[in-house]
């Protein structure tokens, strides 16, 4: 069982579900007047603790190396240390930004950079390991997380609403069930 992958993925689970409630307007605003505000609860109930799985997650895969330090095993681990490691520093600097109310602008920029990079590294799945049904589902799950990124660009330049950007979130949620159940090894991959 791959339990550190479990982890990153509930941590994930927590910030996908936490701002795209709050992207959909559900406990956004403060509970009365002078009250606190939920956007820096979002950030670090949600945000922070995403990055703190994901950079666990991707430090362990790499210092662990629980697949093995040769061949395509060591390949699996490395591509998912990356894309666990750059999602984790985006949640951390969004999480930052939320907690201190700074412009979203430019963590948006970065999440569009991300988009690309995880492009690329679907890419590089689908050509170098295959599309088997555990491959294809892997992608499709990829490809959510690329619309959610370019959403989250858009969303952060007003080209999108927050509400579409929290539903994408919620179908990134969803799909990183996948990642957690059969990835994490809570149940075996489709073959």
């Amino acid at each position: 069982m791959l339990a550190p992958i479990t982890l990153g993925m509930v941590g994930l689970q927590f910030g996908l579900f936490a701002n795209a409630l709050a992207l959909m307007g559900i406990d956004a605003a403060p509970a009365g007047e002078g009250q606190p505000d939920p956007g820096k609860s979002v950030g670090m109930a949600g945000s922070l603790m995403a990055a703190m799985s994901l950079i666990f997650m991707a430090f362990w895969l790499l210092i662990g190396a629980p697949f093995g330090t040769e061949g395509a095993a060591a390949e699996v681990q490395i591509m998912f240390s990356a894309i666990s490691g750059m999602y984790g520093f985006l949640f951390l600097g969004f999480g930052f930004v939320q907690l201190k109310g700074w412009d979203l602008r430019p963590v948006g920029n970065v999440a569009l950079c991300a988009a690309i990079l995880q492009v690329i590294e679907i890419i590089i799945i689908a050509t170098r390991w295959g599309l088997g049904l555990n491959n294809i589902l892997t992608e499709i799950v990829l490809i959510i997380y690329v619309a959610a990124l370019v959403g989250f660009w858009r969303t952060t330049h007003g080209k999108q609403s927050p509400a579409i950007q929290g539903w994408l979130l919620l179908l990134a949620w969803l799909g990183t069930f996948y990642f957690m159940i059969w990835s994490g090894g809570l149940l075996p991959a489709p073959a």
